[in-house]
């Protein structure tokens, strides 16, 4: 007597079959993850290169100067910042428009136009808006500052020589290219344009990040892209109590926190934007003297491989 052709998966069949998928997936998952990081890195160099390029177009127009990185006018500090100078060459001069530079940043018709979110402004692997609040107000979002200087606490902390003294600010700052208060010409960027940065990551703000998590409180500065405090010195810092505010002048500088320091949401490293225009990406591992070098414009020391 035949028997029919049995058409059904026994339980250890579908078992199998199961755990062969699920690995499957398992070692599917990483690799996509990695390739939506890879494309939000990219996205996010996108960025910064125009806003490397619109520098240069302002400079074009300008005497072959960069803005200030932020300017007091009237006896007004931290009146504006160069982010609404260049919104014209980013492709939003309808909005660059409705900026009155008559009156400080974060009043009249210039709050309401804080408020704006823009793409350009925001690092894709960053957390998304809304972010924390500047009082009662929700400002439109801000990944990218300017360098203005390192300090000279940095050098100390990480046994680097020869603090620059030439382009030094009053006190122990050594400038980089976008200065507080005063344009910088390109030919003042003596060390070369291509080898010292003028926009980095400093993303997240203003919710207060220390390696990766958020402790649930602001940085106290960045609110958002029109803030003149979006732009940083460095001085890297010693890592501390998570949630605490962390002691500046340390060896930790990079994707330590976001407390006006060099930070990204991407693994390994940070993107930066080069006085040239030219976008690099900058590893967390990089040496402290290398990065010295790199965030001066006129300290004479040589930059090397990175």
């Amino acid at each position: 007597m035949r028997h029919p052709r049995r058409s059904a998966f026994t339980l250890i069949e579908l078992l199998v079959v199961i755990a062969i998928i699920a690995i499957l997936i398992g070692l599917l998952l990483p690799a996509v993850q990695k390739v939506r990081e890879a494309a939000a890195r990219m996205s996010c160099s996108n960025n910064m290169k125009q806003f490397g390029l619109a520098m240069h177009n302002y400079a074009g127009t300008n005497n072959d100067k960069f803005p200030a990185s932020r300017v007091t006018v009237g006896g007004v500090s931290k009146f504006r910042s160069w982010t609404p100078i260049v919104l014209a060459y980013v492709e939003q001069d309808n909005v660059g428009r409705l900026w009155d530079f008559t009156t400080k940043w974060n009043t009249a018709t210039n709050l309401t136009t804080s408020q704006n979110n823009f793409k350009v402004f925001q690092c894709p692997s960053a957390p998304g808006v809304p972010r924390r609040q500047a009082g009662s107000v929700l400002l439109g979002a801000g990944d990218y500052g300017s360098v203005n200087a390192i300090r000279r606490r940095f050098y100390t902390a990480n046994g680097v020589a020869n603090f620059p003294t030439p382009g030094s600010a009053p006190g122990d700052e050594a400038l980089g290219v976008l200065a507080r208060e005063v344009d910088t010409p390109i030919l003042g960027i003596t060390d070369g344009t291509s080898n010292t940065i003028m926009l980095a990551e400093d993303a997240g703000r203003p919710n207060l990040f220390q390696q990766g998590r958020d402790t649930g409180l602001n940085t106290g500065d960045g609110w958002g892209w029109a803030d003149p405090d979006c732009g940083f010195s460095v001085d890297g810092v010693i890592p501390g109590v998570f949630g605490t505010g962390w002691t500046t002048g340390g060896t930790c500088y990079i994707n330590c926190t976001n407390d006006s320091e060099f930070y990204s949401f991407h693994t390994g490293g940070i993107n930066v934007c080069l006085a040239d225009g030219s976008v690099r990406f900058l590893r967390s591992s990089i040496a402290a003297a290398t990065l010295a070098a790199l965030v001066t414009r006129a300290g004479g020391d040589i930059v090397g491989d990175y």
